[in-house]
């Protein structure tokens, strides 16, 4: 079985590869749409790769650079996207499957007689580590923990297994036969020591990244074969690779570092920013902030319309003054 040192050891070679820097802009115009700019810096390949996906469909216009990082020969790469947008924008819905890190943005213009108001709310969705794999929450907090990487990934493939069967059209009893099935397995391997034999095959690929046993499930739904339909297990491991996948994700946004900047027109009148200059509304964050809960992003500005408001008192003058007249002459005529 490995040891929590060996567990240090997989982090330590995950998180040396992991470091992006993502900076994202949002530019509120009067009309209510809004200039989004997404920049993030990094190893090329990490910048490219499924953390965190930069938009490039219809109406982004996404740009590639490069260059040395100072005092040194390594070159980071940068990649830039922008769109002009209006109202809430979803990034990757939920059919686009559980892995991707959601970040839906909305900006709302309200028109009112005497004030224009404008709405920013940005949600980066929570990833719900410490509901779905407690053992790797722990671990990503300390990789000292007294959990082996045997345990952490068997609690995953268990969430995986659970999520997948969901799914699939299947009888609830029979669904909790079958992982209780599997929790006896992973908890019989843990006890006698052979924990990580029967998990080996899930590491071919990458030593830094969890990987699904095939041969281990196909293996364990034998006992069941005649109680589930033709191509169930197929499918059960076509459903589950999408979930361990959103682990391996949850794994390398680990060190990913994040700063927002919002651009209100007006006066700002509400926001949960870090700081604030004039118009400008700066948050500095990292993936810890949403590995569980939503980390939310708002802001509030107005414009008032003086002109409005100078033609509202003149008439209510006005209105006043006659009132006045009228009653006067009332009263000396009386």
């Amino acid at each position: 079985m490995w040891k929590p040192k060996i567990l240090i050891l997989f982090f330590a070679t995950l998180f040396s590869f992991q470091c992006v820097e993502t900076l994202i802009s949002v530019r509120v115009f009067p009309s209510g749409e809004y200039l989004m700019k997404i920049q993030s810096e990094g190893d090329r390949k990490d910048i490219l790769n499924d953390d965190f996906i930069l938009p490039n469909g219809k109406g982004w216009e996404a740009e590639i650079s490069e260059k040395k990082k100072p005092d040194s020969d390594e070159t980071i790469f940068i990649l830039e996207t922008q769109a002009l947008l209006n109202g809430k924008t979803i990034f990757h819905p939920k059919e686009e499957g559980p892995h991707l890190q959601r970040h839906p943005i909305n900006v709302k213009k309200k028109d009112r007689f005497f004030s224009t108001t404008y709405e920013l709310n940005k949600v980066f969705n929570g990833r719900r580590v410490h509901q779905k794999y407690p053992l790797l929450a722990q671990a990503m907090d300390d990789a000292s923990t007294d959990s082996t990487y045997g345990e952490v990934l068997s609690e995953i493939i268990m969430y995986c297994l659970s999520a997948a069967m969901e799914n699939i059209e299947i009888e609830e009893i029979l669904k909790e036969r079958i992982l209780n099935h599997f929790r006896g397995v992973f908890y019989k391997a843990m006890e006698e020591g052979t924990l990580l034999q029967i998990l080996e095959s899930a590491q071919t690929v990458s030593p830094a990244k969890f990987e699904l046993p095939e041969k281990m499930i196909r293996t364990n739904f034998i006992p069941f074969e005649s109680l589930l339909p033709l191509s169930f297990v197929d499918k059960c491991i076509q459903e589950m690779k999408p979930y361990i996948k959103e682990a391996n994700i949850t794994l390398e946004l680990h060190d990913d570092t994040f700063k927002f900047i919002g651009l209100l027109p007006g006066v700002i009148i509400k926001s949960n920013a870090d700081s604030i200059f004039n118009d400008t509304l700066w948050w500095a964050f990292t993936a810890d902030n949403f590995l569980n809960d939503d980390y939310m992003i708002e802001a509030a500005s107005v414009i008032y319309h003086p002109k409005r408001i100078q033609l509202t008192i003149v008439v209510i003058s006005v209105m006043l003054l006659l009132i006045l007249s009228i009653k006067y002459i009332k009263r000396k005529s009386a």
